[in-house]
């Protein structure tokens, strides 16, 4: 109880914020509806309001035991079209980016939900399905061979001076992250409670070999997100903004 208590004060110091979260997953890691789907529960259970948005149709509804009839309309009231699924919201949006800005600002005018959270699906060395304008975290799911993959992403990332964070979990994430350090001259942290992610884009990156079991990685996931704090910067608030973001 004491728990909802202080989420219900924390949202309403936040004047109604909306986290924006994406999932990736690369080529060799597992898909990323599951992850998805477990983060969401993780959420839920700390008090706060998830709506899922469903990029590949049946990867996120058939799980929850709903079917989707339309996919989501811009010039429709987005709360017309949010399907109640379980304890989350539910938006059906075949074929859209990650991060898509139409429908996160159309999130953030409904005050909703908390977290709108992303089944961004797979992305490859020569594309990813993500929005690079939006001030994002976004979630990397990497397997054992893809190191060349997620650094791809992170350059591509850095090329568009994209505002989004990342959070790489998985066999690659300490590989990508040492690449990163070796041609940014920023030196990697070296502290033993760096922990269970590997984020790129903050002040220091962390490094874990951690493989992708899911239920040890949802707390620090959730710490790493709140953190990032990427509402001021999708609101237009008083936080740094993307300089912050990739340090040169």
């Amino acid at each position: 109880m004491r728990q909802h208590q202080a989420q219900g004060l924390h949202r309403m110091f936040r004047a109604h914020a909306t986290h924006l979260v994406s999932v990736l997953a690369a080529p060799s890691a597992p898909a990323s509806n599951a992850f998805t789907l477990a983060l969401a529960a993780e959420l839920s259970r700390q008090g706060w309001r998830v709506w899922l948005v469903e990029r590949e149709p049946g990867a996120i509804s058939q799980a929850l035991g709903c079917r989707p009839l339309l996919p989501w309309r811009a010039s429709l009231p987005l709360v017309q079209q949010v399907i109640l699924a379980g304890d989350y919201g539910l938006i059906h949006a075949p074929g859209g980016m990650a991060g898509d800005a139409t429908l996160a600002a159309a999130a953030r005018e409904s005050r909703g939900c908390d977290f709108l959270l992303f089944d961004g699906g797979r992305f490859s060395q020569e594309e990813a399905p993500l929005d690079p304008r939006m001030a994002q975290s976004v979630i990397v799911l990497l397997g054992v061979h893809d190191a060349e993959a997620g650094y791809a992403l992170v350059k591509a990332l850095q090329a568009a001076r994209s505002p989004a964070r990342l959070v790489l979990m998985g066999d690659a994430a300490e590989s990508i992250s040492r690449t990163h350090a070796h041609f940014t001259k920023r030196p990697m942290d070296g502290s033993p409670t760096a922990g269970i992610v590997c984020q790129i884009g903050n002040t220091r990156p962390e490094t874990s070999s951690d493989t992708l079991t899911i239920a040890p990685n949802l707390t620090s996931v959730v710490s790493r997100i709140m953190q990032n704090d990427q509402p001021k910067v999708a609101h237009g608030g008083s936080g740094k903004g993307a300089e912050e973001v990739y340090e040169r």
